[in-house]
């Protein structure tokens, strides 16, 4: 049961919550190396990628639809954007393409 009295059937572990944000970490470390001098773990355990034009790319968990999974939160010209990815690999999809956003100036919705 959860603190909340409710059964815990959709929480993991919070060892496989900080194994799964350090693959994520090293996914997008091996695709952007240059990104370890700005890659940091936030507060609340999110990734946090600050970017060039201000605000930030978070990467972490919240509940959405009823369960914990896995977002990246990048800024728009809305005030922020909540992808979903299903996979590690997505997820850096997702956040290479906010970053090459941030520093070309195109806009997020176009990546899919």
């Amino acid at each position: 049961m959860s603190p909340s009295g409710r059964p815990a059937a959709h929480s993991v572990p919070a060892d496989a919550v900080r194994a799964e944000r350090e693959r994520i970490r090293a996914l997008l470390l091996a695709q952007r190396p240059e990104l370890g001098a700005r890659l940091a773990v936030g507060p609340s355990g999110a990734l946090v990628i600050p970017l060039r034009r201000g605000g930030s790319v978070e990467i972490g968990r919240m509940r959405r639809r009823g369960t914990p999974r896995w977002v990246v939160v990048a800024p728009s010209a809305a005030g922020a954007r909540v992808r979903e990815p299903a996979t590690p690999s997505a997820i850096v999809r997702v956040v290479l393409a906010a970053l090459d956003e941030d520093a070309t100036g195109r806009s997020l919705s176009a990546v899919r």
